[in-house]
């Protein structure tokens, strides 16, 4: 099987996934008429339409890519900074309602520019809490969006 192949196949399994997940949110009798389904259909749709054309493709042989390596022994240390991040991304989506968004939302952006720019812990600390601090700011102050809000941000004024 060749990369664009698999490529192919993984973007219309999961793009048929989210087209199928999209179509069962509620529908919005106020606000916007297209309401929440939109964007998410057409994402789904999009991703569709995009593995069928790489799987299309493929059947050319003037078209056709290399043979898939997704170099997982040469580039074993990309690969575990990649699961590392998928595993510490869903937890930081599971302990956010609980947490609050800052605590958890700075401890994710440590970790992730820890594994990124290792070495440097006082830059990646400053810019964890800056990002955090500067994010609430933007979404829930300045844009009134709600955030989880965690017991720090109970003590917030704002």
């Amino acid at each position: 099987m060749t990369m664009n192949l698999i490529t192919g196949i993984i973007a219309v399994a999961i793009g048929g996934i989210y087209l199928v997940t999209a179509m069962l949110l509620p529908e919005m009798r106020m606000g916007d008429r297209l309401g929440p389904k939109l964007f998410p259909t057409l994402v789904g749709i999009l991703a569709i339409l995009s593995g069928l054309v790489l799987v299309i493709q493929e059947r050319k042989p003037e078209r056709r890519s290399k043979k898939a390596d997704f170099g997982f022994v040469t580039h074993r240390q990309v690969w575990i900074k990649i699961l590392l991040t998928t595993v510490v991304g869903i937890a930081y989506g599971l302990v956010m309602d609980s947490l609050g968004f800052l605590i958890p939302t700075t401890l994710f952006m440590l970790f992730i520019s820890t594994l990124i720019n290792r070495g440097r812990l006082v830059q990646n600390l400053v810019l964890a809490v800056a990002f955090s601090m500067i994010t609430y700011g933007v979404f829930a102050v300045a844009l009134k969006l709600s955030l989880p809000r965690g017991f720090i941000e109970q003590m917030l004024p704002f």
